[in-house]
C-alpha cells in the first residue's frame, strides 16, 4: 500500500514537531510542517498534492486555518482535518461551514490522531460504483470536539530553545514595539509578539489590561493607588480608559 503523505499547518513549533513525530511513527509521510497559510500554499500548487492536510484552526497571519480550509474545498480535492483547542460558538460555526473531514482536539494522543486521519481518508474515498453493494447513508458532519483542558502555560523561544512559562508565574507583561517583555517571579523573557497577540493567548480570568503597554496578573497586584498598581516591587501605571474595568475586577470603591 502506498504511503500517504500529510501536510501539517501548525504555527506552534512544539505542537507541529510533535505531530510530525506521531505521523512518522504511524507510517505516514510528512510533506512538510509549516506555520502559516502563506507557507502552505506552495505545497498545494506542486504535484503530487499531499493526501491530507492537518491544519490548526487559529494560525498567525492574515489568514487562518478556516480560510485555508475554504480554499481546499474550492480548489483542491484534498481532505483536511482541523487541529484545535477552541470550542467557542463563533469559531465552531465558521469551521463547520467548511465541512471538515474530522477534528483532532488538543491535547491529542497518537491514537486520536490515527483515528481522525483514517476516518478522514474513509470519508474522502471515491464512490465504489453502481456494482458495489448499496451505499450507506452519508455520515453526518463530525460532532464538535469536546471542551479540552484549559492550557496552563505558554512556550517562549529564547537562546535556541523553547521555555515553558506557566501562567501562574507571570506577574506582568510590557509592550516594547514588536516585542513583549514577560516578567515572572524569577525571570524576564523577551518574546517576538505584540502585547495584543499575547493577550489573546492568556486566560482572561487571570490577567487584565491596565495600560496600552501593560498587562498584569490580577493575583500579583499587591496595592492600588492613584499612581497605578504595585506588582511585586514594580509600580505599573493605569491608563484612564482602563480604570473602570480595573475597579470592577478588583471590587474597588471610590479610589480610581
Amino acid at each position: 500500500m502506498e504511503t500517504r503523505t500529510v501536510l501539517v499547518v501548525e504555527d506552534e513549533y512544539v505542537i507541529g514537531e510533535h505531530l510530525r513525530s506521531i505521523l512518522l511513527g504511524l507510517g505516514y509521510a510528512v510533506r512538510a510542517v509549516v506555520g502559516s497559510v502563506a507557507e502552505a500554499l506552495p505545497h498545494l500548487r506542486q504535484a503530487p498534492l499531499p493526501d491530507l492536510v492537518l491544519l490548526d484552526v487559529m494560525l498567525s497571519g492574515e489568514l487562518d486555518g478556516i480560510d485555508l480550509a475554504h480554499r481546499l474545498r474550492a480548489l483542491h480535492e484534498v481532505p483536511f482535518v482541523f487541529v484545535t483547542s477552541l470550542t467557542d460558538a463563533a469559531t465552531l460555526a465558521r469551521a463547520k461551514h467548511t465541512r471538515p473531514h474530522g477534528y483532532v482536539v488538543k491535547p491529542f494522543t497518537e491514537q486520536s490522531v490515527y483515528a481522525a486521519l483514517e476516518m478522514a481518508f474513509a470519508r474522502h474515498a471515491p464512490d465504489p460504483g453502481a456494482d458495489a453493494p448499496p451505499a450507506l447513508p452519508p455520515a453526518p458532519d463530525p460532532a464538535p470536539p469536546p471542551d479540552p483542558p484549559a492550557p496552563d502555560s505558554l512556550f517562549v523561544r529564547e537562546r535556541g530553545q523553547l521555555t515553558r512559562v506557566r501562567f501562574e508565574d507571570v506577574l506582568w507583561l510590557q509592550a516594547d514595539g514588536n516585542y513583549t517583555s514577560v516578567h515572572t517571579r524569577l525571570a524576564k523573557h523577551t518574546v517576538l509578539s505584540s502585547l495584543k497577540e499575547l493577550e489573546l493567548r492568556l486566560p482572561p480570568a487571570r490577567f487584565i489590561r491596565v495600560h496600552k503597554s501593560y498587562l498584569v496578573a490580577l493575583s500579583g497586584i499587591a496595592a492600588v493607588d492613584t499612581q497605578g498598581v504595585l506588582v511585586g516591587e514594580q509600580r505599573i501605571p493605569v491608563g484612564r480608559a482602563y480604570q473602570p474595568e480595573l475597579g470592577r475586577r478588583l471590587n474597588l470603591l471610590g479610589l480610581l
